[in-house]
């Protein structure tokens, strides 16, 4: 009786194990599915929005926009005047802005060796203090201008290093740069010396951090040219992406539309794990017509 009993009390803890992975399964496998295919979603967009600004370039070399994927990948994989259009309006205005900066964080050293000197009592060295500081942050100011004037060009540009460079356009558009400046003026004619310093130093670490991140940036502008092979196929259905060319005497523009057809949503909804037990529903990602994208302006496909 009690091996009868033991085999049940096996069987049911076997069962119990099984229900719950099933159980467990019911729950990740569809959420890993549309989570997947979120991924995709975007990265398609993205993918649209570099095939979209490729046109954009190739229209201004060629005086005419491409229907073909890979006509428009080749030119901007190899067209040397391309080539050089990129290094004149990124790489010797990246290296302009990292000189500047670095001769700002210069200045800020011995800016920060000006505030040692400094007594609450003197007021000459605090009025010249504070002219020195109202130059190092006019001229901050106008460096963030055209680190700005340079985002706009970059982000026109198929996979340029745009989040690279937003990371030190970042630091210079907090409140808290120009803040410290403020500081080191206030805790200087307290006498609060050190805290001044402190400050000095935490000015001296954010040029760094701009510096690094502008020399980044431009090690990385060579992905404009490598990463575009990546741009042929929508991630979810591995198909090219669809190039329409309007050009009549009165319009030119570009489209592109993402590949995901009625016969990709129906292959779906057929497929047993898919559409039934991972609940997947697939959409077409949108497109950009006339320059809209189809995803921010609302648009149907």
């Amino acid at each position: 009786m009690s091996d009868y009993y033991g085999k049940g009390s096996i069987i049911y803890k076997i069962l119990i194990v099984i229900l719950t992975a099933a159980l467990i399964a019911s729950i990740y496998y569809p959420k890993s599915l549309w989570d997947k295919e979120e991924r995709n979603k975007q990265e398609c967009r993205y993918r649209m929005s570099n095939i979209y600004n490729a046109e954009l370039q190739y229209q201004r070399f060629k005086w005419a926009y491409t229907d073909s994927l890979n006509q428009l990948i080749q030119f901007i994989k190899t067209d040397s005047a391309y080539h050089a259009y990129v290094d004149s309006i990124f790489s010797h205005p990246i290296d302009d802005l990292v000189a500047q900066f670095d001769s700002l964080k210069g200045e800020q050293v011995q800016l920060a060796q000006f505030v040692q000197t400094i007594t609450p009592e003197d007021s000459v060295a605090l009025d010249s203090l504070d002219k020195k500081i109202e130059d190092i942050t006019t001229h901050n100011r106008i460096l963030r201008d055209k680190m700005e004037s340079v985002r706009e060009f970059l982000k026109n540009h198929p996979c340029a290093p745009v989040s690279t460079f937003d990371k030190a356009l970042a630091i210079i558009e907090r409140k808290d740069f120009f803040l410290q400046y403020r500081i080191v003026q206030n805790d200087t004619r307290q006498g609060n010396i050190k805290k001044a310093l402190e400050a000095s130093k935490g000015i001296e670490a954010n040029y760094d951090k701009i510096i690094s991140n502008l020399r980044e940036t431009k090690m990385e502008l060579p992905t404009i040219y490598t990463l575009v092979d990546s741009l042929y196929v929508c991630p979810t259905v591995r198909k090219p992406y669809k190039l329409t060319v309007i050009d009549t005497s009165v319009i030119k523009y570009a489209d592109v539309e993402c590949p995901i057809d009625s016969t990709d949503i129906e292959r779906v909804k057929h497929n047993f794990l898919l559409s039934t037990v991972g609940a997947l529903k697939l959409e077409n990602h949108g497109k950009i017509q006339g320059g809209e994208k189809s995803w921010e302006t609302g648009a149907k496909r």
